[in-house]
């Protein structure tokens, strides 16, 4: 019974260690990440709901409140309407545009 309980607790141990080093690789806190996934949630909604932008073909990546947007547009007033869209979202402390204008 005592092995049991001792492999238990190694086992714990090791998971907790190994999640911890997950969010130091990434810089993030666990806290962080929630929030980041908040926001590229909400973002992604606003831009698919939006009906001249349909964001389908935007992709959103969000790091520490910095949201990257990636993807095709078909004009530089769409590029500019996502942009503003992303920084409307409470949290996002600036947008980073990675957006193309297809031809």
């Amino acid at each position: 019974m005592k092995t049991l309980k001792c492999l238990v607790l190694s086992l714990l141990i090791a998971f907790a260690v190994g999640c911890a080093g997950y969010y130091e690789e990434e810089k993030r806190t666990p806290g962080e990440f929630v929030d980041d996934t908040l926001i590229s949630t909400t973002v992604k909604r606003l831009l698919i709901s939006d009906p001249e932008i349909k964001g389908m073909r935007i992709k959103v990546r969000v790091r520490q409140g910095e949201v990257t947007l990636s993807g095709i547009s078909t004009s530089s007033y769409m590029v500019e309407k996502a942009i503003g869209i992303a920084e409307s979202v409470s949290g996002v402390s600036g947008v980073q545009n990675k957006l193309t204008v297809a031809e």
